[in-house]
C-alpha cells in the first residue's frame, strides 16, 4: 500500500500547537511522492527560523549569513556544532498505512520555540511549553461565542433568528430564540449545543481563575451558560417536555423517510433533516419564514437535559440555580414516566442525568434509579478475554454499541460514578469498584489496545458484530469473528460517512480525565496522541483547528471565513480504513464541517491534561 498522504512534497508531521515539557512527542515523515529513502533519516531539533546550513552553494548575490533562496531544501544539512540542540534518528515502519518514518523525542523537554530539520523536508514550528493546551481553551471560547444565535458578533454575524419559531404540531409561535448554533451552519441541534454547559461547568471549576488571570472577564463561563439556557430554558413546555431541535426543517425530499427507521445513524440524532430551515430569516415575526421547532420526545436530549441543567445549578448564582434544578426536575419527572426503549445511548444518558441529580442534591434525586441503571450498563460491558474486550454492547448483545458523536459516554457514566463515590452508602462500594473497573476495562482492553494497530495511537470508531459489506470494506480481527475499524464504516444503509474527530476528542477527555483520576501516565499520554493527531501530527501534516497551526484544510460552508477558530468534523476512512481528508474545494461536509461535539471534549482534555 501506497502511504496515505496524497502530496508529491514530503511532510514532516508534527504538533502545530506543540508540546508540554513532559508530554509524549512523535514525528512522523510521510514520503509523498516515491523516493528512494533509506531505512533510517537524521533529524535535526534546532531554533525557529534559524536554519540549518546545507552544502549547496550559496546564490550569487545572497550571503552566507541570510541563506534565503529560491530553493531552500537544496543540498544536504551539514550538522556543525551549535547549529541544533538534538539529533535524533527516524526509523521506518512499514504499517498498516504504509510505509513511514517514525522517532520519539520525548526526552527533549526544554521550553522554547522550535522547527524539526531534515534533508528533505522541515517541519512548522511549534512551541514547547507549560500550559500550551490553553490555548486550545481559549479557541473554544471564541468558537463557542461566535455561533450564539441571536446576538451580534462584530465581525462574525448580526443578530439572527429572533423570530425563532413555530411548533411543528399547530404551527404556534413559540419563543425560541437564543442558544448556539451547533456547527457552520444556522441549526440549533438540542442535542449537540445541550452539551456545552457540561463543558462550560467543567471549565468553571478547573480554570476559571486562570482565565480571570489571563484577562477574561471573570463571569465569563456564567455568561455563556446563561445565554445557552436562554434558549434550553425556552424549549421545555408546561409537561415538563424537552424539544428536539431548532432550525432543523423536514424530511429529506424523495419519500420513504420514517422518523423511526431513519432519525438514528449510528448513535447520531437529525440524520434525515432536510436543512431547509438553515437560513437566515428576515428576524420578524409572523412574516412567514419563522423556522420549524421539532417538538418530538427524544430521550437522549431529554436526560441531557437533566444533567446539564443539575451542572449549571452548581456554577450560576442563587436564583439561577433554583430554576435550573426545578426544570432538571420536571424533565426527569416527564422522562420517567415516558419511558425508553432501553438502547445503551438512553440508558447511559439516563445514568448520567440521574448522577448529576444527585450530585447537586436535587429533591428528586434516585439513589435507587442510579444504581439499577449503572448495573443495567455493567451487564452490557463485553468481558470476554479473547480479543478486543471492555466495550458496551446493546440490549441482549444484538451488536457493539457505537456512536459517532457519544462514543466514550458509557465509560464517562462510570467515571463519575466513581467521581461520586461519595454520596454513596456502604452497601454502594461494590456498585463503586465495578464502576472504576468498567472504565479500566474499556481503556486498557479496548481503546489503547485497539489504538496500538496504527502508527498515531488513534483509537477505534466501534465494533461490529456482523460486519457490514466485508467484501468492499475492510475490518480487522476483534476476536470472537467480530470486527473492529477505526473510521466509519463508508458503505452504511444511510450513505453516510461522518468524519470521527467527535470519537477521538470523546476519548481523549475519558483519558484524560481517568488518567488523571487515577494516576495512569499512559493513559494521559494516550490523550494527549489523540489532540496531536489533531493539532496536526497526521497523515497530512493539516491542523484541523482553525486558527491554531500552520496548514488547514477548507472548510466545506460559505460561513467558514466567518467562524473564528472552530474544529472539523476530521478524518473519514476508506474502505480499507486508512485515513481520507477531504482537500479539494469540490468540498464535502463529512470531514470538513465545524461541529460543536469534538471541540468540547477537546476542551475539556486540555483542563485534565494540565
Amino acid at each position: 500500500m501506497k502511504p496515505t498522504t496524497d502530496y508529491r512534497e514530503p511532510q514532516l508531521a508534527v504538533s502545530h500547537l506543540g508540546y508540554l515539557p513532559n508530554s509524549p512527542k512523535t514525528l512522523t515523515f510521510l514520503p509523498g511522492s516515491d523516493l528512494k529513502l533509506p531505512e533510517t533519516i537524521e533529524f535535526f531539533i534546532r531554533q525557529n527560523c534559524f536554519r540549518m546550513p546545507r552544502d549547496a552553494p550559496v546564490p550569487k548575490g545572497f550571503s552566507e549569513r541570510f541563506t534565503c533562496h529560491y530553493d531552500p531544501l537544496r543540498g544536504k544539512l551539514v550538522p556543525r556544532e551549535g547549529s541544533y540542540y538534538r539529533r535524533g534518528e527516524l526509523r521506518r515502519r512499514n504499517s498498516c498505512w504504509g510505509s513511514l518514518w517514525q522517532a520519539d523525542f520525548g526526552d527533549f523537554t526544554t521550553s522554547g520555540s522550535y522547527q524539526i530539520e531534515t534533508d528533505w523536508q522541515v517541519s512548522v514550528p511549534f512551541a514547547i511549553q507549560d500550559r500550551i493546551y490553553d490555548r486550545v481553551i481559549a479557541g473554544y471560547l471564541t468558537f463557542l461565542q461566535a455561533q450564539r444565535c441571536g446576538y451580534e458578533m462584530f465581525g462574525v454575524h448580526p443578530a439572527c433568528h429572533l423570530d425563532d419559531g413555530l411548533l411543528d404540531t399547530d404551527g404556534a409561535s413559540w419563543p425560541a430564540t437564543g442558544g448556539w448554533h451547533d456547527a457552520g451552519d444556522f441549526r440549533k441541534q438540542i442535542a449537540f449545543t445541550l452539551y456545552h454547559v457540561d463543558a462550560l461547568a467543567t471549565l468553571h471549576e478547573m480554570v476559571r481563575d486562570k482565565l480571570t488571570r489571563g484577562g477574561i472577564a471573570p463571569d465569563h463561563l456564567r455568561e455563556e451558560i446563561a445565554w445557552g439556557n436562554r434558549l434550553f430554558h425556552r424549549i421545555i413546555n408546561g409537561e415538563g417536555l424537552v424539544f428536539e431541535d431548532v432550525g432543523g426543517g423536514g424530511a429529506p425530499p424523495g419519500g420513504g423517510f420514517t422518523y423511526e427507521r431513519d432519525w438514528w445513524m449510528e448513535n447520531h440524532p437529525g440524520c434525515y433533516l432536510d436543512a431547509s430551515d438553515n437560513r437566515w430569516t428576515d428576524n420578524v415575526c409572523g412574516s412567514g419564514d419563522e423556522r420549524t421547532i421539532r417538538t418530538t420526545y427524544n430521550p437522549l436530549i431529554q436526560w441531557a437535559f437533566v444533567h446539564v441543567q443539575s451542572r449549571a445549578s452548581a456554577c450560576l448564582p442563587p436564583p439561577a440555580v433554583h430554576q435550573c434544578l426545578d426544570l432538571a426536575g420536571q424533565a426527569a419527572g416527564y422522562a420517567r414516566v415516558r419511558g425508553h426503549d432501553g438502547r445503551t445511548l438512553f440508558v447511559t444518558a439516563e445514568l448520567r442525568g440521574n448522577l448529576e441529580l444527585l450530585a447537586a442534591g436535587s429533591p428528586v434525586a434516585d439513589r435507587r434509579a442510579v444504581m439499577e441503571l449503572a448495573g443495567r450498563l455493567l451487564d452490557r460491558q463485553d468481558c470476554d478475554g479473547e480479543g478486543l474486550n471492555g466495550y458496551f454492547m446493546e440490549a441482549n448483545g444484538t451488536d457493539a454499541f457505537r456512536s459517532i458523536g457519544f462514543s466514550a459516554d458509557p465509560a464517562l457514566a462510570f467515571l463519575r460514578l466513581w467521581e461520586l463515590r461519595g454520596v454513596f452508602g456502604p452497601d454502594a462500594l461494590h456498585l463503586v469498584d465495578r464502576s472504576i473497573e468498567a472504565v479500566r476495562r474499556y481503556v486498557e482492553g479496548y481503546v489503547l489496545a485497539d489504538a496500538a494497530s496504527n502508527p498515531f495511537g488513534l483509537t477505534p470508531y466501534g465494533v461490529y458484530l456482523n460486519a457490514p459489506h466485508p467484501e468492499r470494506q475492510n475490518f480487522r480481527d476483534a476476536g470472537r469473528g467480530r470486527g473492529v475499524r477505526t473510521f466509519i464504516h463508508p458503505f452504511n444503509r444511510w450513505g453516510m460517512v461522518h468524519g470521527t474527530g467527535s470519537v477521538l476528542m470523546g476519548h481523549a477527555h475519558l483519558l484524560a480525565r481517568a488518567g488523571r483520576q487515577l494516576g495512569m501516565g499512559l493513559w494521559q499520554a494516550a490523550a494527549e496522541r489523540l489532540l496531536q493527531w489533531s493539532l496536526g501530527h497526521n497523515t497530512c501534516n493539516r491542523s484541523l483547528f482553525t486558527g491554531i497551526g500552520y496548514r488547514q484544510p477548507v472548510g466545506y460552508s460559505f460561513r467558514i471565513p466567518q467562524l473564528p477558530e472552530a474544529l472539523m468534523n476530521g478524518f473519514t476512512g476508506r474502505p480499507d480504513d486508512s485515513p481520507y481528508l477531504e482537500e479539494s474545494t469540490a468540498i464535502e461536509w463529512n470531514s470538513l464541517e465545524y461541529w460543536s461535539i469534538p471541540y468540547l471534549h477537546a476542551a475539556q482534555a486540555a483542563c485534565w491534561l494540565q
